[in-house]
């Protein structure tokens, strides 16, 4: 990614970023990478990742093609970005950004240091459990969280 401007975080808003500096403003917490049950009235989000999700970097093991490898995986785009706010942490980086709001300090553009996420507990490395180790029927006892489904 050399397609960086300065400051671009603080400087523009989301519809003008590059395509790299979109891709560099994800702190890499990979809290979107949580399955969801969504039961028609409400979602639950559950402490189990998607299959493709590396644990111990929170970095997906096949990014390019993660869409046609996982049906429901959340690709944030500029398009998209509204309609799949409700699932994303209030600590999101996109989500932060396009409501007008800086960055936090361990986000790694401000600390200069990709692993500060981790450090200050903000992603799901060491909180989490792989897809390939639940089986399916107990997903409901993995629930950590509720959003209106609306």
């Amino acid at each position: 990614m050399t397609n960086l401007r300065k400051l671009f975080w603080e400087k523009y808003t989301l519809d003008q970023l590059n395509q790299d500096e979109w891709e560099a403003l994800c702190d890499g917490c990979a809290k979107c990478c949580l399955l969801k049950i969504d039961d028609k009235k409400k979602i639950f989000i559950t402490n189990i990742s998607c299959s493709m999700l590396e644990l111990d970097s929170c970095r997906c093991s096949d990014y390019l093609n993660r869409e046609k490898n996982i049906k429901a995986c959340l690709k944030l785009t500029k398009d998209n970005l509204k309609n799949n706010s409700k699932f994303l942490p209030s600590s999101c980086s996109y989500k932060l950004i396009g409501e007008g709001k800086p960055l936090p300090s361990w986000h790694h553009l401000i600390s200069n240091d990709k692993e500060s996420v981790h450090r200050m507990n903000q992603s799901i490395k060491n909180y989490c459990v792989s897809e390939t180790s639940v089986d399916q029927e107990i997903y409901e006892d993995h629930i950590i969280a509720e959003i209106n489904g609306e």
